[in-house]
């Protein structure tokens, strides 16, 4: 159809323009006038229909036609958004360098600052224990009481001999330096005297042993096996414990590589498990004089104040020695590291939106990160998470765009390799 309207098109055309060209008008007419006016009369008829079809036929499919558009539009979206997800999701850090500390982590025990197991110096019947268990006490107060009837008939007996044996010497160097007695019998009288005054102390110091005093000030335990009033203990048996938490002594050993690290009153952390989100700091106060010879480790005893008495003796610790401060260091989050074997790497997004793994080397660890001694530069990105879905080269989609925006222009792995020889010319 339209071929021959193409055709009757041309046909007209090439029959008007010879009639105004030509100079005979009349002649030409009635020669060419079957061959020009029938095709121009179909192409009017055709030019009129055309004229009403398409407003009627707009009219009628209208809503046809801008529903064939939606769809179209609806998959093309559906196209953009296919290849929308083709890129890999990720969240990603733009790295700086800061200030982090040098640290040296252990296990430790904690001892209390001090402690003694109260026991029996005697054989005897316990009459009274002056103390509740559990509770603080002084230096100096009454913990137990024994028997001590004998005791002290003991201390009255030797106190009575040793006033005789006094009386007795004192009378004895009258009459020698009067010249009326014997020098022998001065001196036999004196010896017996102090024979008598040694027995005396004695007796009064095995006395003091039936009244057990706290030797300094502490919390007092619970009573052991059968400390009971009116039970016998025999003599060293174990009674209570004393304890004085005050301040704890923590014990941890380290690495001898860092003993040059180490020094009297260096910063001292430590946590445990039983307050989870508590930090207690002291400090260094105590450095073995040497190295285990097993482990090649160093005894390291700090103090740590325990004004609060939470911390109990003989506690597992966390213990973060902080041996310094490192400036210029970079640091990622331990999540920003894939592991194979010994080697550590990371994901780092390119200038063209590209991701790359890149073998770093670390160093320390602590709450902060991971420090980062040689394979990463400032203003780099790396990626947190997402990093499952990468391969190299492959596109990404970064979520958090507007936390890294910053004028520290990316660097593709090229440029990094290129920057990388050029550094160690330089140093060579």
């Amino acid at each position: 159809m339209f071929k021959r309207v193409i055709s009757l098109f041309k046909t007209c055309l090439i029959f008007w323009k010879g009639w105004f060209a030509c100079n005979n008008k009349g002649l030409y007419w009635s020669e060419h006038r079957e061959d020009g006016v029938k095709p121009t009369l179909k192409l009017l008829g055709v030019t009129v229909a055309l004229a009403i079809a398409i407003p009627v036929g707009w009219h009628v499919l209208k809503d046809s036609f801008i529903d064939m558009c939606r769809r179209v539009a609806q998959n093309n979206t559906v196209g953009m958004q296919i290849k929308e997800d083709y890129l890999a999701p990720v969240e990603v850090k733009k790295l700086v360098s800061g200030r982090t500390l040098r640290e040296i982590t252990s296990i430790g025990t904690l001892k209390a600052n001090k402690e003694a197991i109260i026991k029996a110096e005697i054989t005897g019947k316990i009459t009274e224990v002056a103390f509740t268990e559990g509770s603080d006490v002084n230096e100096g107060d009454v913990l137990i009481r024994f028997e001590d009837t004998a005791l002290k008939a003991e201390v009255d007996r030797w106190a009575a001999e040793y006033a005789l044996r006094k009386e007795e010497t004192e009378r004895n160097k009258t009459l020698y330096q009067q010249k009326a007695g014997a020098q022998k019998n001065y001196h036999e009288s004196e010896a017996q005297m102090k024979i008598a005054q040694a027995q005396l102390e004695n007796a009064q110091f095995q006395l003091t042993k039936a009244t057990i005093k706290a030797p300094f000030s502490g919390n007092i335990g619970i009573l052991k096996g059968s400390t009971h009033p009116g039970n016998i203990v025999q003599q060293q048996t174990e009674l209570v414990t004393l304890v004085d938490n005050s301040a704890m002594k923590v014990e941890f050993m380290i690495p001898a590589r860092f003993l040059n690290d180490v020094a009297i009153g260096q910063a001292v952390d430590i946590t445990l498990e039983a307050f989870p989100d508590q930090t207690f700091s002291g400090s260094v106060d105590a450095i073995d004089s040497e190295v285990d010879s097993k482990n090649h480790s160093i005894l390291v005893k700090a103090t740590i104040p325990n004004d609060n008495g939470l911390l109990k003796h003989g506690m597992f610790v966390n213990v973060k020695l902080i041996t310094g401060e490192k400036e210029n260091v970079i640091v990622v989050d331990d999540e920003c590291l894939d592991r194979e074997g010994q080697h550590e790497f990371v994901w780092i997004i390119d200038k063209k939106g590209q991701a790359y793994r890149r073998k770093v080397i670390t160093g320390n660890r602590n709450e902060n990160g991971v420090e980062i001694v040689t394979g990463l530069n400032t203003g780099e990105i790396v990626v947190v998470s997402g990093q499952l879905r990468l391969t190299d080269g492959r596109k990404v989609k970064i979520l958090n765009e507007k936390d890294i925006k910053g004028d520290t222009p990316l660097k593709t792995p090229t440029e990094v390799a290129k920057s990388a020889i050029t550094s160690a010319k330089t140093r060579g």
